[in-house]
């Protein structure tokens, strides 16, 4: 059996139908065009693509003698003319902007690096919209409430910006583990503790 009539029956068997091209394919060769600006050609489907970036990307961060890994989400949004997004550049100014900010600013502030990071992506890659997350997380030394020990705690500092031409919007939060009670279970579990 030839491979073109191995296919032809393997379709019929699974009830498909054969697949014809609307429109002829491209001739052009996969060398044409190589070493110039790939995502600056025009699309061939003119269409806008949302969120097209990067997603938890991990750096260290050092401030003042500390070290902070803050994890980052880098998302673009692309007009019908782009044919995609530069990924390397992503990595190229989150790099640049950690520098920028962290060493221009005391303390650090994660919304103040993904207000940066998400203006400077924007712009690079032309985009009408960019969204960058940062999560950072760092310890924090407290002695436990009776025993005075020292304990380590690790917070979640969070940073969001959105870019667009006329301006940028931040938010910012933290996250932290604690545990909370009613009066009668923290008396309970206080009586057992002793």
């Amino acid at each position: 059996m030839t491979g073109a009539r191995y296919r032809r029956d393997a379709r019929r068997a699974l009830g498909l139908a054969p697949v014809r091209a609307t429109r002829p394919t491209s001739t052009v060769s996969p060398t044409t065009g190589a070493g110039d600006d790939v995502q600056a050609r025009p699309p061939g489907v003119p269409v806008g693509l949302s969120r097209v970036g990067v997603a938890g990307v991990e750096k260290v961060v050092r401030i003042h003698d500390e070290l902070f890994l803050a994890r980052l989400d880098c998302f673009v949004d692309l007009g019908r003319d782009q044919k995609g997004a530069h990924m390397s550049r992503f990595d190229e100014v989150v790099n640049e902007a950690i520098g920028e900010v962290v060493l221009s600013e005391s303390p650090f502030r994660a919304e103040t690096l993904a207000r940066h990071i998400a203006e400077l992506v924007r712009e690079r890659q032309g985009a009408e919209r960019a969204e960058v997350t940062i999560a950072a997380r760092y310890p924090e030394h407290r002695p436990a409430p009776v025993s005075g020990i020292q304990t380590q705690e690790i917070y979640t500092l969070h940073g969001r910006a959105v870019a667009f031409e006329h301006g940028t919007r931040g938010t910012v939060g933290v996250s932290a583990t604690g545990m909370t009670a009613c009066p009668c279970a923290q008396e309970l579990v206080a009586a057992r503790a002793r």
